[in-house]
């Protein structure tokens, strides 16, 4: 794989005069020639990049030369930051502009929107948020704070929202996450920690001891595109090995999916079709194969986990009277017999590694998908041995594989100062309201319903007022018609976004935000620690655009002078960064590094720390466990292993005991009076980030008749009249969606394929109506995973597909909604 070999996108938007042929112009009172052509250094979730401007507007993109593999993704800016679909100015929705107290919520998503001033926009924002959670408290606000949707460690939205909420004096939050939510849950009580928060096992590692690869419902090669913080991408090299050395037969590379991905594809895996929403059981039979066969490592068991008996007795049927074999296994997870076995013969021989996602445990019970796979690891024994063992964070976004030694970069923090609360200041302490994760819905269609989650019981707030930052119900919420319905039901619903989503449509508030390139803030390449990177405004914001950190600012200054001190603390946001800069610059020094001062840093653009950090060069989770496990004791109860957890069992949850179980999901394959014969499984597209970057001209090298894409057999698409490229009406009861047909041998057959981020755009917005475009979450159902989580279930859902006949109707997702004035 070559450094350089990329996709130059960027030129198909890109002013065609050459730079140099441009003379500069300047208008009368402005210091900035119309024409001056500048370049400058910036970053976001996609990677590091050169940005060329002429008159404050982008004209090229070049990858950051510390970017090991540069992604297609940036190539896009300048579309992306120009793009049609942006906010420009701020908005109201024309009712609740006339009467926020008799705003019509029914017509959210049908009415125009009226321009307004910064001002009207804030004065309306203020008064709103301070009078619901003056008369309700803080059960009145819901925070949706997405940790995608900017980047930066001072204008972060989240970080700026939750800072200004908290001034406020508190709001909804959720426990978990959509991401890995019944992992943070389950977890603590396994290994005493949430894995997929660790810092992986480095690939290095894998590369050095392991002698076999398990790829488990993940995809690698598309995931680590984007990162947390700004990627460096130099996983790709390892990836290039592991390839290399699975062809030459060094190791051996398997890919357990429910559908061939591009990882599969790449490093050419063994790969093992599975059912969707089977892997439990796949993973049950095979541990009582190693049980049965007398290939488990009996001393792991023994010497790092508790509980392995009451297991035992499980999958030999001593619970329920039905043994758990291969047999009782490959009937379920449709894989067969032999493979099965040769997979645990495999892995048990040498060292091996199973690397898994988050995909397999966002399912019906997924808890049980991440409690077997460490059990299973258990009784394989390689666990913490250099390279050996299981990950379950293959997205890295903590982490690629170089570490160099480098100061933690501080961030804008969240919580107010303790002097700016009673009694020395004037402020009350915040006082959050936690919700199980997910369960935002049903909190709207429920309020003061009483729910379990990991042991205590929660009620479900009265939810008034939405905040968005950054973020969009109806792409990242599951059955979105369900949701669409719900919403209704609140009062008013203020979004700060860059860009016309589904979500903006539906507010009352629009703010509109700027992206990294139009603002102040420093970053660090945190999948290395190597950089350290200046985020500066190298362009004019579209329109009136604000900053996420000015946006809660100025909300805080409605509520007065000390709420807007106890914000900003009397720094602008360049003091901010300054401040940060100062603290890593004092760090640095007993590390070794004089670093530049900081006008020379912001000129440059940032800072590389050079010293590579040998001590975790491989890098191997649980390894210091299980060198010693009494000195080094997990978090949990027995500080082991809990095969078997005494504090789950004793919850009494009947859909989530003490040890790995199969349940039948509630909509799968396997069930027998299936209304919708097809499994739907969602999967990360490698033209955005979530639903982001959709709005881009990426989407021309992705949809098909501006359709989302569906992948689908040969079989199960002759069966149904449907050829490559013809667009498809894929359905259940929850809703409708139009997606563009691709014929491929990867799939398997009764399995279709969709990726999850198409912007939602129905026929009727704000109506149970066809979506367009292909969102993927108007068919996907929203219940809880199970009592112990209350998660997400979004890959498990069943549709019907057929050729779709008619006029075909016009994507309009991209289209702004309509303007009026007063």
């Amino acid at each position: 794989m070559q450094r350089r070999k990329f996709l130059k996108l960027g030129a198909a938007t890109a002013a065609s005069v050459p730079l140099s042929s441009l003379s500069a112009r300047v208008l009368s009172g402005d210091a900035q020639a119309v024409y001056d052509a500048n370049s400058g250094l910036s970053a976001n979730k996609f990677g590091a990049f050169w940005v060329k401007s002429i008159g404050k507007r982008v004209v090229d993109t070049e990858p950051f030369e510390g970017d090991a593999m540069p992604t297609v993704l940036n190539n896009a800016l300048i579309d992306h930051i120009q793009n049609e679909t942006r906010v420009r100015y701020p908005y109201v929705r024309k009712s609740f502009l006339k009467d926020p107290n008799n705003s019509k919520p029914h017509l959210r998503g049908k009415e125009e929107f009226v321009r307004v001033s910064w001002d009207k926009a804030i004065e309306l924002t203020a008064n709103v948020l301070k009078e619901n959670f003056d008369k309700y408290g803080s059960e009145a606000i819901w925070g949706q704070l997405y940790q995608w949707g900017s980047l930066g460690r001072v204008g972060h939205a989240r970080f700026t929202a939750r800072k200004m909420l908290n001034i406020l004096g508190g709001y909804v939050t959720e426990l978990g996450g959509y991401s890995y939510g019944g992992a943070t849950a389950l977890l603590p009580h396994i290994t005493g920690s949430v894995d997929p928060t660790h810092n992986p096992t480095r690939w290095e590692a894998i590369l050095k001891e392991a002698k076999t690869i398990v790829f488990w419902g993940t995809n690698p090669v598309v995931s680590n595109k984007i990162a947390i913080g700004v990627p460096m991408h130099n996983s790709y090299a390892y990836y290039d090995k592991m390839r290399q050395k699975n062809a030459s037969g060094e190791i051996k590379i398997y890919s357990v999916d429910v559908y061939k991905n591009e990882s599969a594809n790449y490093f050419d895996s063994d790969y093992i079709c599975v059912v969707p929403c089977t892997d439990t059981a796949m993973m049950i039979g095979m541990c009582h194969y190693l049980y049965e066969s007398g290939l488990y490592s009996k001393e792991f068991i023994e010497k790092y986990t508790v509980g392995f008996d009451k297991f035992r007795d499980y999958f030999l049927g001593k619970v329920d009277g039905i043994v758990k074999n291969l047999a009782w296994a490959s009937k379920i997870c449709g894989v067969k017999e032999a493979k099965l076995k040769e997979l645990c013969d495999t892995l048990v021989k040498d060292n091996a590694v199973i690397v898994s996602g988050y995909a397999i445990q966002r399912q019906a019970y997924g808890e049980q998908a991440y409690q077997a796979l460490i059990t299973l690891s258990a009784m394989l024994g390689h666990i913490g041995k250099i390279g050996g063992g299981f990950v379950m964070n293959d997205q890295m976004h903590k982490n690629a594989d170089e570490s160099y030694i480098a100061p933690r970069l501080r961030a804008f923090d969240a919580k107010v100062a303790d002097r700016y609360i009673t009694p020395n200041g004037k402020l009350a302490k915040s006082k959050a309201h936690e919700m199980p994760n997910s369960r935002l819905i049903d909190a709207l269609m429920q309020p003061g319903k009483e729910i379990p989650r990991n042991g205590k019981m929660y009620k479900l707030p009265h939810i008034r007022v939405m905040f968005n930052a950054n973020g969009s119900t109806f792409t990242r919420h599951p059955d979105t018609n369900r949701a669409v319905a719900a919403i209704k039901k609140v009062s008013a619903i203020i979004t700060t976004e860059p860009f016309w989503t589904s979500n903006a449509k539906f507010s009352d508030i629009v703010l509109p935000v700027c992206l990294e390139c139009e603002r102040t803030d420093i970053e660090m390449s945190n999948s290395t620690n190597e950089y350290i990177f200046a985020i500066k405004p190298l362009v004019k914001p579209a329109g009136e655009s604000k900053s996420d950190f000015e946006i809660a600012r100025l909300i805080c200054e409605k509520w007065g002078k000390e709420q807007e001190e106890a914000f900003s603390e009397g720094k602008s946001e360049l003091d901010w960064v300054k401040e940060i800069y100062a603290d890593a610059v004092s760090k640095a020094s007993a590390m070794g590094y004089d670093m530049p001062s900081f006008d020379e840093f912001w000129q440059k653009g940032y800072f590389r720390f050079d010293k590579l950090d040998e001590k975790k060069r491989y890098f191997t989770n649980y390894s210091e466990f299980r060198a010693d496990p009494v000195a080094n004791a997990l978090k949990t109860p027995s500080g082991k292993i809990e095969i078997f957890s005494q504090t789950i069992s004793d919850f009494g949850y009947d859909d989530c005991p003490g040890h790995a179980t199969w349940f039948e999901p509630f909509e799968w394959l396997g069930a027998k009076d299936n209304k919708f014969p097809i499994a739907i499984s969602g999967a990360h597209s490698k033209f955005r980030l979530h639903s982001q970057l959709n709005n881009s001209m990426l989407r021309q090298y992705n949809e098909i008749s501006e359709r989302e894409p569906m992948l689908i057999s040969p079989k199960t698409a002759k069966q149904r009249g449907i050829e490559d490229g013809d667009i498809v009406r894929v359905f259940n009861d929850r809703g409708e969606i139009l997606c563009g047909a691709l014929v491929t041998s990867d799939v398997q057959d009764d399995v279709v394929i969709v990726s999850e981020g198409a912007w939602y755009d129905p026929v009727e917005f704000g109506e149970k109506s066809l979506c367009k475009h292909g969102n993927l979450n108007v068919l996907t159902k929203d219940v809880a995973s199970s009592k112990l989580s209350q998660s997400n279930t979004a890959h498990t859902s069943m549709v019907e597909v057929e050729k779709f006949r008619g006029d075909l109707p016009e994507v309009t997702a991209f289209r702004k909604p309509r303007i009026t004035k007063i």
